[in-house]
């Protein structure tokens, strides 16, 4: 009977998984720029450091009203993340302020010279 017709193979979209629209929740809040996205984790840190400090004065207070042990058990896990949480804010703010710092420097000669070649880089290390 002849030729066989060979159909055209449709291919069907992949669905994208629920964790890629989550991890694009990211770019989206902060255009994937660095600096917005360093900003946006400094304040997340601070949620963090707040609700575990909250955790483990509440914590600590129904322990002293109520002598419950299970308060003084989730008081020192709220203490313990949240004396972490202390030293990641501390380290996000210097860099901040850092980076504060970098943009009201002045450019320098330095700055200003393009290299294009080998020659022009070597002749640089000789100033």
């Amino acid at each position: 009977m002849g030729k066989e017709i060979k159909q055209p193979k449709i291919e069907t979209p992949k669905m994208k998984s629920p964790i890629e629209y989550f991890f694009r929740l990211g770019e989206w809040a902060t255009g994937g720029d660095p600096l917005k996205i360093q900003d946006f984790t400094y304040y997340m840190l601070w949620i963090l450091f707040l609700a575990f400090f909250t955790m483990f004065v509440s914590n600590m207070y129904l322990f002293f009203t109520t002598w419950g042990i299970n308060y003084i058990i989730w008081g020192g896990i709220g203490f313990a993340i949240c004396s972490l949480q202390y030293f990641n804010l501390k380290n996000f703010y210097m860099m901040r302020k850092a980076r504060k710092e970098m943009k009201n420097l002045p450019k320098t000669h330095e700055e200003d010279t393009k290299v294009e070649n080998v020659e022009e880089m070597l002749k640089e290390f000789k100033k």
